[in-house]
């Protein structure tokens, strides 16, 4: 059978069949990976299992997971490539039959082979020199080079398509299972994915410029639950980064991007990317501790799951930035922000989830009894300072450019808090709670725009938050709390580069009380310091103090 005829009976639907069978797969490999990560692999790993044993148990559920993700994007990209493939073979058997149509409209005939021929002379006509030769002979004979072009155009383009489709399946073999190695395969996928959609010829797909979370949120539920996941599985640098779609979703996207980058560190070298290998190194070793801290809480449920909302490991050297929610802060009753300060790195992970889990127990303390739930996000997704505002003799040299380079990031993504909830037909009580150079962060991001929607900002150890009144915050006074250790030496840098001392009485606003020492004891176990940002995640006034008179 020839081209011809079989682009007549092709029928799309054995095409589009297999994609959707390939797309479950690809689902079904992912709700195994979840299973598996926070039913065998996270409690074990939590349950204080050492020695070699763990290590080479470790060793083999983590390649599990690796199999199951390997599995779940090279069978969206199958499933990608069939459906491309029998959307535009279809289109080319309609375009084929158009043009047969139209053929046979003019008078021509079509044969078995897609020759199209002009209808046969009469015996008298044969024998008339003339008849082949007149003007209406003339023009049908146009007619069937035109109608012959459009049908060898149909049958060169589903051949075009099944070329690139067959082209980008021989890409999407078995091979990175089947001969598996230590590193390199995850990355692959990724890799596979771009290679996929250049073989097929197409174009970047749409994704919202993540500047309006609103319209990102749209765009999101605008699309069916087969087009979520293919861009879950197949783009999920780019759904994860997207402020105002669910925390579930972004934390699923990023995961994997996640793995895939680190495992495309791990693999590669430095050279030829840009970088010296000394940052390469750096953003290894940042994401590698960014993924065993969210290991160690695989096993976490309710109000300690985690979720990875946003990460970037290439930002200042490899510093990195990550934010990451304890508890899903689109159903929660209340939701505390917390921005870092200086010197803080996506290599610190650890100790910012120490500090919002503490924050977290002081808040669900403050709310015994109400079953209200209380999610807390580490935010660090600035490029915080790498000098130590306490410890830098010439405070001269601390500015505010990393806090006003940031400031439209945290409005943005205070408004997507508020999106995703909306999603869900919900509305926290939302803080933002700031430390050190966090605090002028805050102050610039709370000043510009339309603020930050919260109804608490809280500064604490401020240094400073860019203007001189916390009217000027977008928030009722009364709702701006902010206090600062005896000894904690930030009080030195106040008033020189950054703003006013929020704790003196003409900026305005109120003090908490502080019982802890230092610059970073407000989390200590048992404080009133801790015990007061408890109360504020959970719209209760905190114990205050007077404010200052200098």
């Amino acid at each position: 059978m020839n081209l011809y005829e079989l682009l007549l009976r092709f029928d799309p639907t054995g095409l589009h069949d297999a994609a959707k069978a390939w797309r479950a797969l690809s689902n079904g490999a992912q709700a195994a990976d979840s299973r598996h990560r926070n039913q065998v692999n996270g409690p074990l790993r939590n349950g204080n299992w050492e020695g070699e044993d763990a290590q080479k148990a470790f060793y083999t559920l983590g390649r599990t997971e690796q199999i199951l993700e390997i599995v779940r994007v090279k069978s969206a990209a199958v499933a990608l490539t069939l459906d491309t493939v029998a959307d535009r073979m279809y289109q080319a058997q309609t375009n084929l039959k158009n043009a047969v149509h139209r053929a046979e409209e003019w008078g021509l005939t079509v044969g078995a082979d897609g020759i199209v021929n002009l209808p046969a002379l009469s015996k008298g006509e044969q024998n008339d020199p003339e008849a082949r030769s007149n003007p209406e002979r003339k023009a049908l004979a146009d007619l069937c080079t035109q109608a012959q072009g459009r049908i060898n155009k149909a049958l060169a383009d589903a051949k075009e398509a099944s070329d690139k489709g067959d082209h980008a399946l021989g890409r999407l073999d078995a091979d990175i299972l089947t001969r598996p190695r230590t590193f390199g395969s995850t990355a692959e996928t990724a890799t596979d994915v771009k290679n996929v959609a250049k073989d097929l010829g197409l174009a970047d797909p749409y994704v919202p410029d993540n500047k309006d979370p609103q319209k990102s949120a749209d765009w999101w539920k605008s699309l069916t639950p087969e087009q979520q996941s293919s861009y879950l599985a197949l783009y999920p640098d780019k759904v994860g980064q997207l402020d105002g779609l669910p925390s579930a979703v972004r934390d699923e996207a990023n995961r994997l991007a996640l793995d895939q980058e680190l495992d495309g560190l791990r693999s590669g070298t430095a050279r030829g990317s840009g970088i010296d290998e000394g940052e390469w190194n750096i953003r290894e070793q940042n994401l590698m501790k960014l993924k065993e801290q969210l290991d160690q809480h695989d096993s976490a449920v309710g109000d300690k799951q985690l979720f990875l909302l946003s990460f970037d490991s290439k930002s200042y050297g490899g510093d990195g930035k990550a934010v990451i929610a304890m508890g899903n802060p689109d159903t929660a009753d209340h939701t505390a922000v917390l921005v870092p300060g200086t010197g803080t790195t996506i290599a610190g992970t650890g100790g910012q989830l120490e500090r919002i889990n503490s924050m977290q127990e002081a808040a669900k303390e403050e709310s015994k009894g109400t079953n209200q739930k209380v999610s807390v996000i580490s935010w660090l997704g600035y490029d915080a300072p790498e000098i130590p505002v306490v410890q830098e003799a010439n405070f001269g040299v601390v500015g505010t450019t990393r806090a006003e380079d940031g400031a439209a990031a945290l409005r943005q993504f205070t408004q997507g808090t508020r999106v995703a909830q909306d999603g869900v037909g919900n509305h926290s009580h939302l803080s933002v709670f700031s430390h050190s150079y966090g605090t002028t962060l805050v102050g610039a991001a709370a000043a510009g725009g339309q603020g930050l929607g919260a109804d608490d900002i809280v500064a604490v150890a401020s240094p400073g938050m860019t203007v001189q009144r916390a009217d000027q915050l977008h928030i009722d006074p009364n709702h701006f709390w902010t206090g600062r250790a005896a000894d904690d030496n930030i009080k030195i840098a106040t008033g020189l580069t950054l703003g006013d001392d929020p704790m003196n009485t003409p900026f305005g606003g109120q003090n908490f009380q502080v019982d802890t020492s230092g610059h970073s004891g407000y989390w200590d176990a048992g404080s009133k310091s801790l015990d007061n940002q408890g109360r504020i995640i959970v719209g209760k006034p905190p114990a205050t103090v007077p404010k200052n008179h200098d």
